[in-house]
Order: structure tokens, then sequence, then C-alpha cells
């Protein structure tokens, strides 16, 4: 379903082919203005979510004063995840079902992303990242998590647990089931995670045919534009497992932000 898309998507080939595409519009004269979508300042931030048949909002804890200590980026909100959540409600109103889907999300942060997938209806969500964030994101699934209005209404599945790169995962709960899709928002900050996070990708997408499943595991992954060095390194790590394709989201959006979908080579 969700590949049906992907042949009016650009299709990407080759890393530095891409990165000279992408900077020549964020070098130019206002190509680089931010989006202003979050306040990392905040220890709680009211997110609204458009795109969607209705708009919806996920409250989001933050924790500000461990953010920026070494390796450590995801206690509060960037751009990219509304960008990514807002693309999903989207999507979901134009034919994407999500609620048959099994959705991983690595690096979550705050969960946003994960969360904005669970309220959009996926079958099950497990987000994951490093051991440190565990309480956070506890935290804010406990704020945001769908209940059954009636015993006849289907509840989705939701969880946070322990992930970390360069291993298949300890908690066997995060590939229990095949997964339909994976997804990474604004992971790269350092060429060095690059690699770290593309071999958790392949281990994700790998799971799904290990396991007797037919069909594909789709990845989707969202970067904000800052380094195009860090950047042309990530898509050339991608380049050599997947398929890379580009998902245009909007002129303003698209000048600052690049969204792929993904998925291995066969």
């Amino acid at each position: 379903q969700i590949l049906r898309d992907a042949d009016a998507l650009v299709s990407v080939e080759d890393a530095e082919e891409e990165v000279c595409e992408l900077y020549s519009v964020y070098y130019s004269r206002d190509g680089h203005e931010r989006l202003d979508l979050v306040d990392p300042s905040k220890t709680e931030l009211e997110i609204e979510i458009e795109g969607g048949q209705r708009a919806f909002v996920v409250t989001i804890g933050q924790n500000p004063n461990i953010n920026g200590e070494l390796g450590q980026t995801g206690a509060v909100l960037w751009n990219s995840s509304v960008v990514m959540s807002e693309y999903f409600a989207r999507k979901s109103q134009e034919g994407w079902n999500l609620a048959d889907l099994n959705i991983v999300e690595l690096g979550s942060g705050c969960g946003l992303v994960g969360l904005s997938l669970h309220r959009l209806g996926a079958r099950r969500v497990v987000l994951t990242d490093q051991s440190r964030m565990m309480k956070l994101l506890g935290r804010n699934i406990d704020r945001n998590r769908l209940a059954a209005v009636s015993k006849r209404d289907k509840v989705t599945e939701i969880l946070a647990t322990e992930y970390v790169w360069g291993a298949m995962p300890e908690d066997q709960a995060v590939l229990r089931e095949p997964v339909d899709m994976v997804v990474a928002s604004d992971c790269v900050y350092h060429e060095s995670v690059a690699p770290l996070l593309v071999s958790a990708l392949v281990d994700v997408c790998k799971s799904r045919s290990m396991s007797g499943a037919g069909g594909r595991t789709v990845g989707v992954i969202g970067q904000e534009l800052r380094s195009d060095l860090v950047h042309q390194a990530f898509i050339a790590q991608l380049l050599e497992h997947f398929v890379v394709r580009r998902a245009p989201v909007s002129e303003s959006v698209d000048r600052v932000y690049a969204l792929y979908l993904v998925w291995l080579r066969e």
C-alpha cells in the first residue's frame, strides 16, 4: 500500500548529487530560515498535529536540563518530529491504513512521532531509545494513551523499551511481531551516528524476512538539514543497503528538511 506511492517520489541514486540538490536551496539567500514549531526551553508542550481528517493535540513533557549533555539530544522536541507527525496525519487522510501496521520507532526522544502514530490508529507502536529516556517516554505515553470507549473498540498497543543500536534489541518485544514500518526522526547529528542508525534499520528490516513473514518493511526517515557533510555520509550509508526515495513535503519545509522512504535492496 505504502510502496504504491513510491513511483511519485524523487529517486535518490547518489549521495553527493542528493546533497548538491538539497543544499543549493538550503544555502540560497533565504533557504535556511528555520522552522519554529517547538520550544526547547519548556518542560511541557502541547503540540497540535494538523493534516489529517481532524487535528489533534499531543502533550509532551521535555527535560531541558539534560539536553546538550554528552550524546544527549532527545530530551526535548525538534522541529522534525512535528513535520514527520503531520506527514503521517496527511498520508492517513490520503489512504495509508495505519490500523494494520506494527511500527517501530528508533531514537524516539520525547516520543512525539510514535505517539502521533498511536493517535492516528496504528495497531502497534514500539518507541525505542537509550535507557535514560525510558522514564520520560513512559510519562509521555501515559499522558497520551488512547483508551477504548466501549468493549467493542479495538485497543491499540503502545510501549517504550531500550534499544542500543549496533546489536539486535535485547527486549524481544521490539521484534516480537513482523515489523511493517520503522521510523526515525532527526537522529543523525554527527557522522559517527550514521552507521549505527543504518545498522539498526537493516536489522529491523531483515527481521521481517527472518521471521518468515511476507512483504517488506518500509522505513520512513526524516532529517533536518544542517551539515552537508553529515547528511552526505548518512545518505551514502543508506544507499549501501536500501532503495531510497525522497518525499517532498512543502516548499517551506523542503528548504530545511528531507524525508525519505527506504526499503532493503533485493
